[in-house]
């Protein structure tokens, strides 16, 4: 993030997404924006969310890595690092 105009608006994405979806797809758990795992779009903006838990069962495949690598789809590393 080079600007706080920036990091503003992806963390109004994120707390959109959130509010959206509210339970992770993957694992059912309910979202906190504060505790998510987000997963980027081939731009680099935010495209969905998931559980902390719901992202380590994607990540414990490697097949399921490179199927979102192919459509373009990266993960925040700033979301699974410990906080």
């Amino acid at each position: 993030m080079s600007t706080t105009l920036e990091k503003i608006l992806r963390d109004e994405m994120v707390r959109y997404l959130v509010t959206k979806t509210m339970f992770c797809p993957i694992a059912g758990h309910v979202l906190d924006e504060r505790t998510c795992v987000v997963l980027n779009d081939i731009d680099g903006d935010p495209l969905m969310v998931l559980s902390p838990d719901g992202w380590s069962r994607i990540a414990a495949k490697v097949e399921n890595q490179a199927r979102l690598l192919e459509k373009g789809v990266t993960v925040d590393l700033n979301t699974i690092l410990p906080r």
